[in-house]
């Protein structure tokens, strides 16, 4: 296949990463069929999956022969066990489980005895610098995964053997970390967290998930992204202001557009705080959605760039880890929409979409219709065989203006609407009913970190808006917000300045020009 994926002798980082991690992205790649046939149904695609179980189980040697001197096992691992996982589970393959059981066994004679950060792996003896970035400490989301699936207590036990206490236990008394970790691998190992209170119930963990969660959210960049040179910073230093002069490798995108979908849905199904919802759409909207398609021969995009200069590039190497998480995010934007409770359903992403459901021993339906973010407007339509009393919970995002409005069946609810919370629509609903959220999006200004209080980007609703073409030197507060819609079909944004018109547009919108997120104002 080239690049990353490459059984070669060549890789020597940084200046040759080819041949990196060969077969890294196999799982990856296993997971996003898997799911995918899970949306479609479709039995070609169900097939696919079953033959790669079937071709990767001849290849499974007892030795771990794969694994001699391989830079990353746990890693690459990883990315097998949760493609094997969501082969039985979403694709019915009947092996999956067992091939993934002998794949464990293959792979463990090359796993640590705990998980280690990067520091303890620097510490040990290595032949080659990448050796020291594996990434035990993400293995216990799939490990409880396999757990709950096959019924081994064996899995159990190795998910708690990687749980890293050392760095989950000041999380969850609120002690920030982050700063130097690599981040995606980091966000990623928040669902280990997770799993580990879903299963073992302890409390510390999810206190570690939401309290490392809302470091990642004080340190990240109006488009929800986050990690400039795929790590955290020292916060109160300036320095997010600061990556916006010195990188353009400002957020690994698809990687961590993933991680961060995976642990907002955790949360928002455990808590049930439309906040998650808020953080998801931010990230959906801002960044992969804005990603350039992976193309047949592995080139792929990578990194989101926010520099004062910036433009949408591909990265270097071919077949890279962001393009095993692409198809599984494209797979899965259906699951973060819609959630079931005993009493109806969350409405969290406003995306023309159709979802169905028992409620009540009844078949019912509910087809959206939006264009969403573009429009301030969305409606959600009831086909139902017979009236049934249950609840519609409909996200209200944190930004939305006092106008935000909803109606059912062409009335307007009595029920306050409560920005940043689930509205609760209570009622017996029938065949037909439809209600109309039309949300006040107004402009607003978000600065890069505390100590640049003048560098802003403008945003309007979920969708941060980036200045493209011939940027002013001189931009006022009141000009930025003075921005209007050029046409109700356009994208595109402008605002006149004291030396002519700046234009602004959504990341999905921005092609090959040349853009930039943040604009230095004067009062």
């Amino acid at each position: 296949m080239g690049g990353w994926y490459d059984d070669a002798d060549d890789f020597s980082p940084p200046e040759n990463f080819h041949a990196f991690i060969p077969g890294h992205t196999f799982g990856q790649y296993l997971s996003g069929l898997a799911r995918a046939y899970a949306v479609t149904g479709s039995p070609a695609t169900q097939e696919k999956v079953h033959r790669l179980v079937r071709a990767f189980a001849e290849t499974v040697e007892p030795s771990g022969k794969f694994y001699r001197g391989y830079h990353l096992p746990a890693y690459t691992y990883d990315k097998t066990s949760c493609g094997l996982i969501d082969a039985h589970e979403f694709a019915k393959c009947p092996d999956a489980l067992d091939v993934h059981w002998r794949a464990t066994q293959a792979a463990l004679p090359y796993l640590p005895e705990k998980a280690l950060n990067r520091a303890e792996q620097r510490a040990r003896p290595h032949t080659n610098v990448a050796d020291t970035w594996d990434e035990t400490y993400t293995l216990p989301e799939n490990f409880f995964l396999a757990y709950q699936r096959s019924g081994k207590a064996e899995y159990r036990e190795l998910a708690i053997r990687f749980i890293e206490k050392d760095y989950f236990g000041p999380l969850a008394e609120g002690q920030n970390v982050l700063p130097g970790e690599h981040a995606y691998s980091h966000v990623n190992a928040f669902s280990s967290a997770m799993q580990s209170y879903l299963v073992l119930g302890d409390e510390q963990y999810l206190r570690a998930a939401r309290n490392g969660l809302q470091f990642v959210h004080d340190q990240s960049y109006a488009t929800g992204g986050w990690g400039p040179d795929e790590a955290f910073v020292e916060p109160g230093k300036a320095l997010l202001d600061a990556s916006l002069g010195t990188t353009h490798a400002s957020f690994e995108t698809p990687c961590g557009a993933y991680g961060h979908f995976k642990i907002t849905r955790y949360l928002l199904r455990v808590t049930r705080d439309s906040r998650y919802g808020d953080s998801m759409e931010r990230v959906l909207y801002n960044t992969i959605a804005g990603a350039t398609p992976i193309l047949a021969d592995g080139t792929s995009f990578y990194y989101s760039d926010y520099n004062n200069s910036a433009k949408k590039t591909h990265h270097r190497d071919k077949w890279p880890c962001c393009s095993g998480t692409f198809p599984q995010l494209t797979a899965d934007y259906g699951i973060s929409s819609y959630y079931r409770s005993q009493d109806g359903i969350y409405v969290n992403l406003f995306v023309p979409s159709r979802v169905s459901w028992m409620q009540n021993n009844s078949q019912c339906k509910l087809t959206q219709t939006t264009d969403y973010p573009r429009s301030a407007t969305t409606q959600l339509a009831f086909a139902m065989p017979r009236p049934e009393t249950f609840t519609v919970y409909v996200r209200i995002p944190a930004w939305a203006g006092a106008k935000t409005s909803v109606a059912v069946n062409g009335r307007r609810s009595e029920t306050a609407v409560e920005p940043g919370k689930f509205l609760p629509l209570r009622r017996t609903w029938n065949d037909g009913d439809r209600v109309e959220i039309e949300f006040e999006m107004p402009l607003r200004l978000e600065s890069v970190d505390n100590e640049n209080r003048n560098n802003v980007a403008l945003v309007r609703g979920p969708l941060a808006l980036f200045a493209v073409g011939e940027i002013p030197a001189r931009i006022t507060r009141q000009q930025l917000l003075g921005a209007a819609k050029i046409a109700q079909s356009s994208h595109d944004w402008s605002t006149q300045t004291d030396s002519g018109v700046l234009t602004l547009r959504p990341f999905a919108a921005i092609m090959s020009e040349g853009y930039r997120l943040y604009q230095r104002v004067q009062a």
